[in-house]
């Protein structure tokens, strides 16, 4: 599944190829993916209005005109990736958007791509936006909360349930998804079945670090690539290579050669190293 990292690079890359351009045609070749599309909401919103913003709140990446805001979620396999075609190019390939330059003659087409059709395609007004039911039982973005240690630590305070799922919670905190949490439980040195209550301040700190160090290094590597994900010029992301545990079962760990162990959380792979993380 695409998590933060990735849809930040997405978003950051889409940016690029339509940012102060306008999307002067969309065209479905299919209106249902996890939930319907709003075609002419979508519409009424992009089509022929200059592109103010591209930016990512949780996995979703949103598109500001100064109607409103075109929203995209991803799902399990989905990715939006750039053309010089409007034909579709992949096999479910559901919205094709005509991204036009006003400033020549140069033509776009961002291609939404989703095999298992788990994403969403939605819109809303500007006023609408915060209390959306996409966004509005979010926790807070951990790139951009200064304190998050202590933001942690204090909603964490009486709670049993293990630190993993504590973290992949989205009512908590958004982005850290199972790869990414992970990566942060080991570098942090906690064992992801230890109870988030039982949590110090310090090691929750330590763990703030931890994961801002991990998104952040994978956000500058392009994504995580695996089996869905591509970046939107069809190119991998390249953080895989440095991943620690997520992946490793049986491999040795690289600080201590003691065998990365696997085991499921909530039906999710859950990788860690005995011995370090304790």
């Amino acid at each position: 599944m695409p998590e933060l990292p990735e849809v930040e690079c997405l978003s950051r890359a889409i940016s690029k190829v339509a940012l102060g351009k306008s999307i002067s045609e969309i065209t479905f070749h299919r209106t249902t993916l996890r939930e319907p599309i709003p075609t002419k909401s979508l519409e009424d919103i992009l089509i022929n209005e200059t592109i103010e913003q591209i930016t990512r709140r949780s996995k979703y990446m949103l598109v500001k005109t100064k109607k409103g805001w075109g929203i995209f979620h991803l799902g399990m396999s989905g990715n939006i990736l750039c053309y010089d075609d409007p034909q579709p190019q992949l096999p479910h390939t559901h919205v094709v958007m005509r991204v036009n330059d006003p400033a020549s003659s140069c033509t776009t087409w961002l291609h939404y791509v989703d095999p298992r059709r788990f994403g969403l395609i939605n819109a809303c007004t500007h006023q609408e936006l915060p209390n959306h039911r996409f966004f509005v039982h979010l926790g807070p973005e951990p790139l951009e909360t200064r304190n998050l240690g202590g933001y942690l630590f204090d909603k964490s305070r009486q709670k049993s349930t293990n630190i993993k799922s504590f973290l992949m919670n989205s009512k908590i905190v958004v982005g850290v998804g199972n790869i990414y949490a992970n990566e942060s439980l080991y570098y942090a040195g906690l064992n992801p079945m230890t109870a988030a209550g039982s949590i110090s301040l310090e090691q929750f700190r330590n763990l703030s670090k931890a994961i801002k160090s991990t998104l952040r290094k994978a956000i500058k590597a392009g994504g995580t690539s695996f089996r869905d994900f591509k970046n939107p010029d069809g190119n991998p992301g390249y953080f895989r290579i440095s991943l620690q545990v997520y992946g490793r079962k049986g491999e040795n760990c690289s600080k201590c050669s003691t065998p990365i162990e696997e085991i499921k959380i909530s039906n999710r792979a859950t990788y860690f190293c005995p011995n370090c993380q304790f």
